[in-house]
């Protein structure tokens, strides 16, 4: 089965999601509770996913990602965006998880938390994932598999794995969050399949 077929969403397009990112924008920019409801029920579950990505800590997680939307929803009057909504939010999340881990003196806990096998919120993704698709047993272990390995790449390399291969986010949006150049996010990706194509035997459709 190919990676690229391994999607956990099929996502708007561009033109549709940009139209309902500024429509939201403009309603929660002028008080509209349902509208912020709205933003955060849909990036919510991605964005704990993210933070837990960096922090390794469930509830600095859960900290990090009710920090960026208390921030949004105290500073509505003068929310502006200079990046589409969904690299605002993660870049707004990254940020606000490094700084978490610095202000807490983390360091020493995220190094043994790196040990730590699957997280249960990677576990519910993939049997979520399995349901709403109805894969076959042999290609959700074969899923399940290729997300164990991914976890063991490098930080960096991990991060843009999964937030190009889970969140469907584009190498440019990868770019923006991590603060990188898109050559470096394509080499990121590329050591990735070679990485993940030497592990399960040198398949080409990866």
């Amino acid at each position: 089965m190919a990676l690229d077929s391994q999607k956990i969403q099929i996502h708007p397009t561009a033109v549709q999601a940009e139209i309902k990112d500024i429509s939201l924008v403009d309603a929660i920019r002028e008080g509209d509770q349902a509208a912020f409801e709205q933003l955060f029920f849909e990036y919510h579950p991605a964005l704990i996913r993210f933070a837990n990505s960096i922090t390794r800590s469930k509830e600095l997680s859960r900290d990090t990602v009710q920090d960026v939307f208390l921030k949004i929803w105290r500073n509505r009057d003068q929310w502006n965006i200079h990046s589409s909504l969904k690299v605002y939010l993660y870049q707004s999340v990254r940020n606000q998880a490094l700084n978490l881990l610095e202000k807490q003196n983390n360091r020493y806990k995220l190094k043994e938390n790196l040990h730590i096998d699957y997280s249960p919120s990677m576990n519910i993704w993939e049997e979520g994932f399995q349901k709403k698709l109805e894969l076959p047993e042999e290609d959700a272990k074969r899923i399940m598999t290729i997300w164990m390995l991914v976890e063991k790449m490098p930080d960096r390399r991990r991060l843009v794995f999964e937030l190009h291969r889970k969140d469907g986010l584009s190498y440019k949006e990868i770019a923006k969050v991590l603060d990188l150049s898109v050559k470096t996010v394509e080499n990121h990706i590329g050591q990735a399949i070679r990485y993940l194509r030497e592990q399960l035997g040198q398949e080409k459709n990866l």
